[in-house]
């Protein structure tokens, strides 16, 4: 049943997505329903899944009392926070750009957040509640958050000089910084689904980034981007089905 559910989820983002992608300038406003709605997906797949967890008497930890329950618990309230935030984030981009990344930004707090509640990277979990940091995982974490905000740096380079005039440059590379930690975190939260979704948001906010500031944008580009943010949302809320 989740299997059916986790792909009638994809397959309705999809829907969604594309009906958004091909309609985003001649029905705005239906379209930009379209887009948060496909990002609400994975949000109602979670919720879905603790109903029916709850439901069917197997939701083990995650809604029992314990110390183990409560990380659970935190793990699933930050990641639901943080596709509303990137719900919201959805319609303020083509609205407020800047307001849009403001709200992706604390979107990725959350989402960060909720690796570390969740005792998924660098901070476990102990017998008494309380939390320990992995200084390995930590040390692992902060070179692969240094290596992304190099990457993304190269990537965007040339455009530093005209973000410096406009008094963008300090945001940018503030947002940066943020996306780059909540991948390094979910790179290193263990196992392919989580890393891929960490990959996946930092790639496509590079690649719209270079889209947005360059002279010519590219529709290969954008649809590019609009699919590794989904496929990046979808693996987030997943990795919890696991």
């Amino acid at each position: 049943m989740m299997m059916i559910a986790g792909i009638f989820g994809a397959v309705l983002m999809a829907v969604f997505g594309t009906y958004y992608f091909q309609n985003k300038k001649r029905h705005r406003k239906a379209a930009l329903l379209c887009k948060a709605l496909a990002t609400s997906v994975p949000g109602f797949l979670l919720v879905g899944y603790l109903y029916g967890a709850r439901a069917g008497g197997s939701a083990g930890g995650i809604l029992s009392g314990g110390s183990d329950g409560v990380a659970a618990g935190a793990a699933f309230a930050a990641t639901f926070a943080a596709i509303v935030f990137y719900m919201a984030a959805d319609v303020l981009l083509e609205c407020r750009f800047i307001w849009g990344a403001v709200s992706f930004s604390i979107g990725h707090i959350c989402m960060a957040a909720g690796f570390l509640l969740g005792g998924e990277s660098v901070l476990h979990l102990e017998k008494n509640g309380g939390y320990v940091i992995d200084a390995g995982l930590l040390c692992l974490a902060l070179a692969v958050c240094a290596v992304l905000v190099a990457l993304a740096c190269a990537a965007l380079h040339r455009y530093f000089h005209s973000l410096k005039k406009k008094k963008l440059f300090y945001p940018l590379l503030a947002y940066v910084l943020i996306l780059s930690l909540m991948a390094a975190l979910a790179v290193t939260a263990g196992g392919l689904i989580p890393a891929a979704g960490g990959l996946c948001f930092a790639v496509s906010d590079v690649l719209l980034g270079r889209n947005r500031l360059g002279k010519h944008r590219s529709k290969l580009c954008s649809a590019l981007v609009l699919i590794l943010y989904y496929a990046a949302v979808y693996l987030f809320a997943m990795r919890l089905w696991m």
